[in-house]
């Protein structure tokens, strides 16, 4: 009988009607653990999110953190049965249960993980639908209107993911900024700069000199942009000007917490 997970349910069930939390969330779990081993990813994400239920209405120590652990094994099953909207869902109440328990590193890993299924699945919807296998019913909306909202959010979201990892990766910030910066370089060492001598054209070091300068706003002013390089300088500081906030809000949303 203990290790039939329907039965487990049941009396798991039976214990949550009487509300005796601690037995409902014990049997949850276990039955999860046993659909977990079965691969079978359906039931054991359902399993694993009455368990975090359990735990979230249930007052005590550690509330929080044992309903967000529950809330996380059942986005990982959601995720591996390909419904990565509802995983998206169950990511999002893991990060809200381990802000509330002060464990900031877990939330800052499910908040992240949270976006990153919500974008895998705007992702197979637009492409192939057939690709997502829904636990839960989704209410998205249809039609041209549901589309282009669909098309927008991937869009923000897939921009939002290699700038800065949805504000969790400032490190990839950096690497957007420093990307532009080498970028600028190379088109600058291709166009012509000015300085009190007349026009040049810049090697690469001077080139990479001009090019942080500009992304860096500091504007000595000892060289200036002709011709085509205006156009390489508008274009880096407008990336400039997005990018050093964000990495900013990054870097103190993720560190600052400790």
């Amino acid at each position: 009988m203990d290790s039939d997970p329907k039965i487990l349910e049941g009396e798991a069930y039976s214990f949550l009607y009487q509300e005796k939390f601690d037995e409902a969330f014990r049997l949850f779990k276990k039955a999860a653990d046993i659909y977990k081993g079965q691969h079978n990813h359906k039931q054991a994400a359902l399993c694993f999110a009455s368990a975090a239920s359990c735990w979230s209405i249930k007052s005590g120590e550690k509330t929080f953190y044992n309903s967000a652990v529950a809330y996380q094994g059942a986005a990982e099953e959601a995720q591996a049965s390909k419904d990565f909207e509802y995983a998206s869902l169950l990511y999002k109440y893991a990060a809200i249960n381990y802000e509330r328990d002060g464990e900031f590193f877990d939330f800052s890993e499910c908040f992240y993980l949270s976006k990153e299924c919500y974008r895998k699945f705007l992702y197979y919807l637009l492409v192939n639908p057939k690709r997502i296998s829904p636990i839960v019913k989704s209410a998205e909306k249809k039609g041209v209107k549901g589309l282009a909202r669909h098309v927008y959010l991937w869009l923000s979201l897939t921009f939002s993911y290699f700038v800065w990892g949805y504000g969790e990766r400032p490190l990839r910030t950096l690497f957007t900024g420093l990307f532009v910066i080498i970028v600028s370089t190379i088109l600058y060492n291709l166009c012509f700069l000015a300085k009190n001598t007349g026009v040049f054209s810049p090697n690469f070091l001077e080139a990479l000199y001009f090019s942080v300068v500009t992304f860096t706003t500091v504007g000595y002013g000892d060289i200036t942009p002709v011709g085509l390089s205006r156009v390489v300088v508008m274009f880096e500081a407008f990336s400039a000007i997005f990018i050093v906030p964000l990495f900013m809000v990054g870097l103190s949303r993720k560190y600052l917490r400790v």
